[in-house]
């Protein structure tokens, strides 16, 4: 930190930041368990208690903010965290793709009705073509 301004942020650490602000953000506080962030050695998962109030299709397009926590959203908004445009979800996708990480994965399950997010570190299997193998003319 430099005095109120971030130094060395990278966009990991945004798409990190977004992602825990989301579950704060979107959590029903009446529902079962609390807001759980597990760290394992090659990846990250955040999960909360409540169900996607829109599609998760829909969530990963971006566009359509529905928190259920409107006043938790302004707290963050009053520290650059997040915004109400719907864009959370999709810039942590975006990152993660720029990163060469494996998707991240979400998953909604209910009984009791849990939303997670998980977010590997590991790099995506690239195709590797020999050149040297080309079918000559």
């Amino acid at each position: 930190m430099a005095g109120i301004k971030r130094v060395d942020d990278t966009p990991v650490h945004k798409a990190l930041r977004e992602a825990l602000a989301n579950r704060f953000v979107n959590a029903d506080y009446y529902g079962r368990q609390g807001v759980v962030i597990v760290k394992e050695r090659d990846k990250i998962s955040f999960s909360n208690p409540g169900n996607f109030r829109i599609e998760i299709d829909a969530a990963r397009s971006g566009g359509i903010s529905n928190p259920r926590n409107a006043v938790t959203l302004k707290f963050f908004n009053l520290i650059d965290i997040g915004e109400r445009s719907g864009s959370g979800i999709p810039g942590i996708f975006s990152v993660w793709k720029g990163q060469g990480f494996c998707e991240p994965k979400i998953v909604e399950s209910f009984e009791p009705e849990r939303i997670k997010l998980q977010l590997d570190f590991k790099k995506t299997a690239i195709k590797i073509v020999d050149k040297n193998r080309r079918k000559k003319r």
